[in-house]
Order: C-alpha cells, then sequence, then structure tokens
C-alpha cells in the first residue's frame, strides 16, 4: 500500500452492513477452511483467497490472504502444523480478519465507530473485529484500501457460499486450480476457473561488509557451542499514531555458560525480508568479538538454521537444529520475565 489513510465512515457502514449478512447467513455451518475460493482485484488484477472458519463454532472468521505469496505459505505453514510450525510465522502471513467477538475483544476505537455509525450488537461472538495482519507488525485497523479489499471479498463470498452449499458449483480439488470471481470486459462478476501459481519467494539479500567478512576468514576456530534462535517478543511498540510495531530478537547464548552474547532486537524498518537479513550479519558481529568461529551452532528453528546456513562459504561452522536449547530457553524466559514484570 502506496498511502495508509483511514476508511470513510461510508466504508465502515458497508463492512458493517456485509458482516451482518455474513452472520445471518453463517457459512461455516457447511463451508470448512479448506474450501477457499479466489477473487481478482478489478484495480490491480491481483488474486485473494477467501477461507471460511468456524465449522467447529470456536472461532467464527472470514480470512482473506493477500496475494499467492500469502496464500501458498498458509499451505505450507499448515502442513507443518504440530511439527516447526509456530503462531508468530502465522501472524506473519498478509492476510485480513473479519470475525465474530466478545465486546471484551474490540479496542475503544472499534467500539466508538460501531458507536459513531448508530450500530448495536449484543451477545456472545457477536461484535465484528477487522483486522489486517502484517509481518513484522501487530494485528492492527484496516487502512483504506485494506477495507476495500474486504469489502470486496465479503461481497463475493455472499453470492459464492450459498451455491456452494446447494452443490451448484464446486471448488476444484487441484491444488493451484481456483473457483475465482472476476470482472468481465463489461463490469459484470464472472465465475472462472483459473490456475494460480506460487508466487517466487521473497528475496532476502544477505550481505556481509568486505572488511568483516575478512575479519572472520582470519579468525580460528574455539570450542565453544553457540545456541542461536529468533523469536518474537511479547507486547508491542511504537507511538500511537501508527500502526504498532512488533520486535523480534536474535538471541545467541553460549551453551557451556550460559552467557548471551546477542539479544537486540530486530524491527521492521523498510521490509521483513531485510528484517531477516540482518541476521548473519549479527552473527558475524558476535565471532568478531568471540575472536573465533565456534565450533558449533545449536539452533531452534527452521529459518534461523537457514539464515545462518547462508555463512557457510565464509566461515566453516556446523549449523545443527535441535529440539531443545536449554541454555537459550533459560535466557528467554528470564527476559519474557523481565518484560513482563
Amino acid at each position: 500500500m502506496t498511502q495508509e489513510t483511514t476508511p470513510t465512515p461510508d466504508v465502515w457502514r458497508r463492512l458493517y452492513e456485509l458482516m451482518a449478512q455474513v452472520k445471518e447467513m453463517a457459512p461455516w455451518e457447511w463451508m470448512y477452511e479448506s474450501d477457499v475460493f479466489a477473487v481478482q482485484d478489478p484495480e490491480n488484477q491481483e488474486y485473494y483467497f477467501v477461507s471460511v472458519m468456524g465449522n467447529l463454532g470456536e472461532y467464527l472468521s472470514i480470512a482473506v490472504y493477500l496475494g499467492p505469496r500469502a496464500y501458498y505459505r498458509l499451505l505450507e505453514f499448515a502442513e507443518h502444523v504440530g511439527d516447526s510450525a509456530t503462531g508468530e510465522e502465522l501472524m506473519e502471513i498478509a492476510h485480513l480478519q473479519a470475525s465474530f467477538e466478545d465486546r471484551e475483544q474490540l479496542t475503544a476505537q472499534d467500539r466508538d465507530t460501531i458507536k459513531q455509525l448508530g450500530l448495536k450488537f449484543r451477545g456472545k461472538m457477536a461484535w465484528p473485529l477487522l483486522r489486517s495482519y502484517r509481518a513484522g507488525f501487530a494485528p492492527w485497523l484496516l487502512e483504506a484500501d485494506e477495507a476495500r479489499i474486504l469489502t470486496l471479498a465479503l461481497e463475493q463470498l455472499l453470492h459464492v457460499a450459498p451455491r456452494f452449499g446447494d452443490e451448484e458449483i464446486e471448488f476444484p480439488e487441484e491444488r493451484g486450480v481456483f473457483f475465482t470471481r472476476a470482472l468481465d470486459a463489461d463490469g459484470r462478476w464472472q465465475d472462472r476457473i483459473v490456475a494460480v501459481p506460487p508466487a517466487e519467494p521473497e528475496s532476502i539479500d544477505i550481505l556481509i561488509p568486505k572488511e568483516s567478512a575478512d575479519a572472520v576468514r582470519r579468525l580460528r576456530r574455539s570450542h565453544n557451542v553457540l545456541e542461536a534462535d529468533l523469536f518474537l517478543m511479547p507486547g508491542m511498540f511504537g507511538d500511537r499514531k501508527g500502526r504498532p510495531q512488533m520486535a523480534y530478537i536474535f538471541m545467541v547464548v553460549d551453551k557451556s555458560s550460559g552467557i548471551i552474547l546477542s539479544s537486540e532486537p530486530l524491527y521492521v524498518e523498510t521490509t521483513f525480508a531485510a528484517m531477516l537479513a540482518e541476521v548473519p550479519e549479527r552473527l558475524v558481529r558476535i565471532c568478531l568479538q568471540m575472536h573465533g568461529i565456534p565450533a558449533e551452532i545449536h539452533v531452534g528453528s527452521e529459518r534461523t538454521e537457514w539464515l545462518l546456513s547462508s555463512l557457510s562459504s565464509l566461515m566453516d561452522c556446523k549449523i545443527k537444529r535441535v529440539r531443545h536449547l536449554r541454555a537459550l530457553d533459560n535466557a528467554r524466559d528470564a527476559m519474557f520475565q523481565f518484560f513482563m514484570r
């Protein structure tokens, strides 16, 4: 998005009207989260992927995944649930959520918007909550273009869901092929079956300054074993006027002594990929401070393993993914306790 603007009252009113229609229709009674269809944005031709949650009645929500990269990353996440996937990764997938919550889940700003529109909601799981998810940031209020996209998705859901429930239409079972709603040349919405391949992964350009790289090559191997991982800090950061950021910590701990060698926060300043690209450089700085290359580095996640493995041509160090990082977990728990006081 090129400009952060607030939706107008008319846009909010339309969204809440659509949410009321969705609640009355209750598509989660016959649709599952895996029953996904696509909507092509008439403004930029991008594909958005609409998923209905709530078949078990525990969480009623419509999710809109913003583009093929986001949707295919969701599939990858689902494939690793119970293995290596974490809730942090789900928050990094670009999507919009339109859910029905208890009143206590809404912020004062949400309630003020509803009050200003003259709307009333009562009861459990009856209050619409509209949120935007973006990597490196806290779930937040919709911006104008996000509101437009969500409006588009909900309007098409109201057309698609009843026909899907009545078996008038079917969703393709082939991976990468979607039942899609798109405008034709005459400006009318049409049903299409469209193949949408995965987008190219977002590139992560890891650059180590030449001076640092040359210095690391001159280091000798030590006997130290380090534990390292990248994780999300609890809480939100930033000023009250903008979207709050989330802080990541790249923590490095000496396995034997438990000494914390690095625990500085990382924030998204330009892109999430650019933030991740800082991780290998930080490890290089740690090696220079230690005046040696560790014998091994134990990591707790596939992402950290991949990022640090990018240094294999620079320094000969074994990167090993392990289930438990005892020294690092103790340091992280102590950090969390300090911040939660």
